[in-house]
């Protein structure tokens, strides 16, 4: 898969994701990029940990909204009034709004999820203009990190635990914490001493292979493209409206071609393979 064709594919799902609050379509939207995700990650990839991330952060957003937001009609809880800013009624309105931020940002986070699980962090730096060569090796530098910090606490934690360690209280994670910090801090020094080793900045950037176009690529860009671009026009003209569940809930207005526009977001499942 081209790269190029990659990233504009995550940029309309980013686009269609935040340019409505209505979660039917973000939902469609989230739907995609999961079985996207699934179906094309690297080999060794897992997804588990980023699912877990994002319901925790959409467990805040519901949380968050609730507490905060006391509109609406039907109240399923009175906090006494004297509790600061969450003190009063906490309404379903309220949860359900808070929902549908979550959801929106779990379908933006999985639709630019697979320019770092599905590509290798030097084909996204190569995928990037001469100009931005720079930032593309800080962009692909960064995508990376997170990834290694994972794996070697993992490897620290096994090796610890070998020896006998145990986390029963919060004073003992520093004997985690600390080999971890600087595990990372040797492979960041590792790095730059390889970049410079290769000339790093020193010209203009070259590349070991030249990106094709195949028809497949040029496919899941148009879609992806003509998908965010006919969805932000029909939310421009009304066609799309947003769903507020204040001050009574009620359910998401749906357009077909808003639901259309949405599930062309599917291309690459049905062009690329693993």
């Amino acid at each position: 898969m081209n790269p190029r064709a990659l990233g504009a594919w995550a940029l309309a799902g980013v686009t269609i994701a935040l340019a409505t609050g209505n979660p039917v379509y973000r939902v469609l939207v989230l739907l995609c990029a999961l079985n996207i995700l699934i179906a094309l990650r690297r080999p060794g990839i897992s997804v588990r940990g980023l699912i877990v991330a994002l319901i925790v952060a959409a467990a805040i957003a519901i949380a968050t909204t609730t507490l905060a937001s006391h509109t609406g009609v039907h109240a399923f809880l009175v906090l006494p009034a004297g509790i600061p800013v969450i003190g009063g009624r906490l309404t379903l309105e309220a949860a359900f709004f808070g929902l549908s931020t979550g959801i929106g940002i779990a379908a933006a986070v999985l639709a630019a999820a697979p320019l770092s699980l599905v590509l290798e962090p030097h084909a996204l730096v190569d995928a990037l203009p001469a100009a931005l060569a720079r930032t593309g090796a800080a962009i692909g530098t960064a995508l990376n990190l997170i990834p290694g910090i994972a794996r070697s606490a993992t490897e620290i934690r096994d090796a610890q635990r070998m020896r006998g360690w145990r986390s029963r209280r919060v004073r003992e994670w520093p004997d985690l914490a600390v080999p971890v910090v600087l595990t990372a801090l040797e492979g960041s020094i590792t790095l730059a001493e390889a970049m410079e080793a290769r000339g790093y900045g020193s010209g203009t950037r070259t590349h070991y292979t030249a990106d094709v176009w195949h028809r497949a690529d040029i496919v899941v860009a148009a879609s992806a493209v003509a998908a965010a671009a006919f969805f932000v026009a029909l939310r421009i003209s009304g066609v799309i409206s947003d769903w507020y569940p204040f001050p009574d809930v009620t359910a998401p207005p749906v357009s077909i071609a808003g639901v259309v526009s949405c599930l062309a977001l599917a291309a690459p499942l049905l062009v690329w393979r693993r």
